[in-house]
């Protein structure tokens, strides 16, 4: 499919900021936007048309058979998916993006690929705006303070090694020990204690505190720098 064929004007689009672009039902690129195409590593945007992400120039081809099977849920699902993607890129630097991949229907319905669009995990508090929002509503129905944290350290002080703060990452990402198990090769119960010891450190009494705590102490905007030396494209829960 001819990119001038599609159903959508990309010039218009390609002003708004962040990466996006389309594929066809086959993973194919059909468009991808300038700064998509050049932090992918390709001079012209136009040159992404036609090829797969096994063809592209970045080291991220190395996450291509995760990308297919997305696509693939995509499609087969007709649901709107997201994705971590933690890359190296053309110029060598390492970036965490948050993809978002949607079904992309032609005027009868019919799903004949997949868009995406992605926004860079900077100083993007993503977690936490999501967190204050939820406050931010509570305060609104109820009238009242909602928070009911009691928080009795500092962040500075909780002082949390290299795998806590990875284990802590995927827990706020919505990951299960199973999944952060198989992501850090390492056993299961290991994951487990570990959750242990950060309940501890945050003085949680759930798991499901902990993560409030730790939403509320900053570390969702908190990318562990050892993940950003690791490739990974997760698909996050809803």
């Amino acid at each position: 499919m001819n990119y001038k064929n599609a159903p959508f004007s990309p010039q218009i689009f390609d002003q708004l900021p962040g990466c996006w672009g389309c594929k066809d039902i086959n993973s194919t690129f059909v468009y991808a936007n300038p700064e998509y195409a050049k932090m992918i590593g390709f001079d012209n945007h136009l040159d992404c048309i036609g090829k797969t992400d096994h063809q592209m120039p970045a080291t991220t081809a190395e996450s291509a058979e995760q990308y297919v099977e997305q696509d693939s849920m995509v499609v087969e699902t007709g649901r709107t998916i997201r994705v971590l993607d933690i890359h190296p890129y053309h110029d060598g630097k390492w970036r965490a993006h948050l993809f978002t991949k949607t079904p992309w229907r032609d005027h009868n319905n019919h799903i004949i690929g997949t868009i995406f669009s992605g926004i860079e995990l900077k100083d993007t508090a993503v977690l936490e705006v999501g967190h204050w929002l939820c406050r931010a509503i509570g305060l609104a129905k109820e009238q009242q303070d909602p928070s009911q944290l009691k928080i009795n350290i500092k962040k500075e002080d909780i002082g949390l090694n290299t795998r806590e703060s990875e284990v802590l990452f995927l827990l706020l990402y919505g990951k299960k020990p199973q999944y952060i198990a198989k992501t850090l090769g390492v056993a299961v119960k290991t994951i487990e204690n570990y959750v242990l010891r950060l309940r501890e450190k945050f003085n949680a009494n759930s798991k499901g505190e902990l993560l409030d705590l730790a939403l509320e102490l900053g570390y969702g905007s908190n990318i562990p720098e050892s993940m950003l030396r690791t490739q990974l494209s997760i698909v996050l829960k809803d």
